[in-house]
């Protein structure tokens, strides 16, 4: 997925770049031939806008027009890695607790919280740590 935005600032090598999340237009037959901005005052943020922070690989400027690159599968993986594997997590190791637990007649339900809480945040703090095997967004090109 592409995205048109501008660049807001430029700092240590990253810029942050303003764009506009996708909203009635993007139903629009003519979407892919549109170069303009059309009504965006990407000055002034409001609800449909979103700043992300990139590297600066094209020496972008303040002002300038840029497009971003978004890879399709990003969303869909970092919810599942973030969100799912964590889940996931709590209640494998929450089951695991809960029969150790019990075979050594204990309060399974407390050591099912317990466990299930610090499987999922370790969990969610290793994958944290594997954040850069995704294939983040990018720019791409300087519009003219």
């Amino acid at each position: 997925m592409k995205k048109i935005g501008i660049v807001l600032t430029v700092e240590k090598g990253d810029v942050i770049i303003r764009a506009q999340r996708d909203s009635s237009c993007g139903s629009c037959a003519g979407k892919a031939a549109c170069g303009t901005l059309g009504s965006w005052n990407l000055k002034e943020k409001n609800k449909d806008d979103f700043d992300i922070r990139l590297p600066n690989t094209l020496n972008a400027k303040e002002g300038d027009i840029v497009t971003v690159e978004v890879p399709d599968q990003l969303i869909l993986t970092a919810s599942m890695m973030f969100y799912g594997y964590p889940v996931l997590a709590f209640l494998i190791v929450g089951a695991f607790a809960f029969q150790l637990a019990e075979s050594l007649e204990l309060s399974g339900d407390l050591f099912s919280a317990i466990g299930g809480l610090l499987g999922a945040g370790i969990t969610w703090l290793w994958l944290m740590k594997r954040s850069e095997c995704f294939e983040m967004p990018k720019m791409v090109e300087i519009q003219k």
